[in-house]
């Protein structure tokens, strides 16, 4: 199994810092103030599990399959969460699909058809009315490690949030290649965020109001993300 991006990205954050602990988003001053900090704890790096979500718990599953022809390389997978419990009222669960189209020539790799991740919600197996949308929007041209990014919306329940990668690190902030984490966004104004770095991830989330479930679906949909570009 190969080791994947975001993972790999840590390590090598770590490296490049001359420490082992963990690389942690760079954030707005302020914003840690204003939300609460959820731990998303027993994710870890397998492909099914129990975690925990604060004080509430659930299960997922994920996988992540690439096959091709010598030249078409293509990417497929996905994953579900379910949780319950207080941090979302009762009982909220994802179900998420993303697929990647490469081309292979000469030892180089070019994108045919780009990533995109789609994810639908449902609350106690009611679906709710909306969806999110992750692609690879464009390339971070000229910065180290640099590389693709990604972004998109949150469209949950009457909501639209903005999704935005995070590439920088606290302290340096020196830039990685793949997504250390993402901003969640409400009329452009930064209102929550995931830390996917380590095996327990970090959920920013409002303290209360109907963004604060937003966030969490959104969070919990992108911790699941398994894909070796991130």
């Amino acid at each position: 199994m190969k080791l994947k991006g975001w993972m790999a990205a840590a390590v090598a954050a770590a490296a490049l810092g001359g420490c082992v602990r963990e690389a942690r988003i760079a954030m707005p001053s302020g914003l840690a103030a204003e939300t609460d900090r959820i731990e998303m704890a027993g994710l870890g790096y397998g492909e099914r599990g129990d975690f925990t979500l604060g004080a509430s718990r659930g299960d997922f599953r994920r996988a992540a399959v690439s096959h091709g022809d010598g030249f078409h390389v293509w990417n497929r997978g996905g994953g579900r969460f379910a949780v319950s419990g207080p941090e979302v009222n009762g009982a909220l669960a994802g179900d998420c699909r993303y697929a990647e189209n490469l081309v292979e020539i000469g030892g180089f790799e070019a994108t045919e058809a780009r990533f995109e991740y789609h994810c639908r919600f449902d609350r106690a197996g009611t679906p709710i009315e909306g969806r999110l949308v992750l692609a690879e929007i464009a390339r971070r041209a000229g910065r180290p490690l640099s590389g693709a990014t990604r972004g998109g919306f949150l469209d949950y329940d009457g909501r639209t949030l903005g999704i935005t990668a995070i590439h920088d690190m606290e302290g340096g902030r020196i830039p990685t290649g793949t997504p250390l984490g993402y901003a969640f966004h409400l009329d452009g104004r930064q209102i929550g965020a995931i830390d996917l770095n380590g095996g327990s991830k970090t959920i920013y989330a409002p303290r209360s109001g109907p963004d604060r479930e937003a966030v969490l679906a959104a969070a919990m949909a992108l911790a699941i993300l398994w894909h070796d570009g991130a």
